[in-house]
């Protein structure tokens, strides 16, 4: 199953470390997140429905498999720990026809959920999300959200649930390092880069491309962000009322250029979240319009990034 690949890295996070920089942000994301990724004693509960969408995902992954004659990519035991059948409690509503995935070989790509545009790529070992333009001129704290959390702020919507993009960008070989952190002092997010480079179709029908990054635009400089996503892994928060816990990037912290202990990819600087001090824009004039379906491939780099002493 590709559930089995969900290997959530590291032991579980203190208080300093699970708190956002803002109770603000901290109150949002539990709102969003509640009744979405749960577990009970260390294991994901999931409905009856969901439990079924992932058998059947398994099976085309491991049918996949046998007929190419290759073993499914995992990862090390001895640097994460297993969470298994890590499915939504209830799944999102069927999203809208967003076309197919815009790749050089569509053919070749093994879709993971039976709803959700998410597939995954083991030729070129890369992760294809479909998406759509959602804003293209406000102050930034995503480049990309899940559908129906944090679109005010982000230019991708898509819709999925990032556990399963956190699945298939371990089984397609990244590492998850730690989330940013600020207590005692500042420490960015380590983990492996992630490339991420959009596609979507211009009024002509002609395919273009783009390096996401070419698509946030730093304030001060006026230029196009030059700093790799860094995949830190979010984490888990418990509500101390039931003992249960939640996976923190299904609040909507999913790609993000503000730094937060949810995040499932960061930048690896510091980058307020504060109103005030948000160091990104949307670069509008790079921008499609909004509602234009795109397709992101993120593609894991081999080194993993640690934090500097």
């Amino acid at each position: 199953m590709i559930c089995t690949f969900l290997l959530l890295c590291g032991c579980p996070k203190s208080d300093a470390q699970r708190q956002t920089p803002s109770a603000r942000r901290q109150s949002e994301s539990a709102a969003a997140a509640a009744g979405r990724l749960e577990t009970e004693g260390g294991k994901v509960a999931a409905n009856k429905e969901d439990r079924l969408a992932e058998e059947k995902t398994g099976d085309i992954l491991q049918k996949k498999s046998e007929s190419e004659n290759q073993p499914l990519e995992s990862t090390s035991a001895s640097t994460t720990s297993e969470v298994e059948n890590n499915t939504a409690e209830e799944p999102m509503e069927k999203p809208r026809d967003l076309g197919p995935p815009l790749v050089d070989h569509p053919e070749t790509l093994t879709k993971l959920h039976p709803i959700y545009p998410v597939w995954i790529d083991k030729n070129n070992k890369q992760v294809v999300i479909m998406g759509e333009i959602c804003q293209t001129n406000v102050p930034l704290e995503m480049f990309a959200c899940l559908r129906g959390t944090k679109e005010h702020e982000s230019i991708v919507a898509v819709p999925v649930e990032a556990y399963i993009v956190h699945t298939a960008l371990l089984a397609m070989g990244a590492k998850a390092g730690k989330p940013v952190q600020f207590m005692p002092k500042y420490a960015p997010a380590t983990g492996s880069e992630i490339d991420i480079t959009v596609r979507w179709k211009n009024k002509k029908g002609e395919v273009q491309t783009a390096r996401a990054q070419d698509w946030v635009r730093e304030m001060r400089t006026r230029k196009a962000l030059d700093q790799p996503w860094i995949f830190g892994g979010s984490g888990f928060w418990k509500d101390e009322s039931t003992g249960k816990e939640y996976y923190q990037a299904e609040g909507g912290d999913f790609i993000c250029v503000a730094n937060f202990p949810s995040a499932m990819l960061d930048l690896p600087i510091e980058s307020s979240e504060s109103n005030a001090d948000l160091l990104f824009q949307a670069f509008t004039e790079r921008i499609p319009p909004r509602g234009t379906a795109v397709t992101l491939i993120l593609k894991p780099k081999s080194e993993h990034r640690s934090s500097k002493p």
